[in-house]
């Protein structure tokens, strides 16, 4: 997964919350379950393009995130995200960010997204509470 460096300039705060979105998608492009989910809140809220509905709840965001995995249509040959914007309000923090990447059972065509994920930090950890992906 090629991935975008901190800002140099940031907050140890803004750093910390990227550092999480970094490991995040990198779970996200190996196709890891496990990893994924430990950067989720249980409440997450899930929004995107493919989906005439929202997903609420970690229990239906691991079911569609897995049921994607086994038929093939979610797997990630490639992954990049680009020019990230973090900012922090306190325990709570809004990134946004371009991705890139190759998706599909034989890593389909490039696709691209615009990506909004708001964590909230809790006993210390940052857990993302929302996610919203747009084409």
């Amino acid at each position: 997964m090629a991935e975008f460096e901190a800002e140099k300039n940031w907050s140890d705060d803004q750093k910390e919350v990227w550092a999480v979105i970094v490991e995040w998608n990198r779970a996200f492009a190996e196709n890891d379950p496990q990893e994924y989910f430990r950067h989720i809140d249980d409440e997450i809220t899930v929004i995107t393009p493919g989906n005439p509905y929202r997903i609420e709840g970690i229990v239906h965001d691991r079911t569609e995130f897995e049921f994607a995995l086994s038929i093939g249509s979610s797997r990630v040959g490639y992954f990049q995200m680009l020019q990230p914007h973090v900012r922090v309000y306190g325990d709570a923090a809004v990134v946004t960010y371009y991705s890139r990447g190759y998706y599909g059972a034989d890593d389909g065509q490039t696709r691209y997204f615009k990506e909004t994920n708001v964590l909230a930090r809790q006993s210390g950890v940052w857990k993302i509470v929302h996610i919203h992906l747009s084409g």
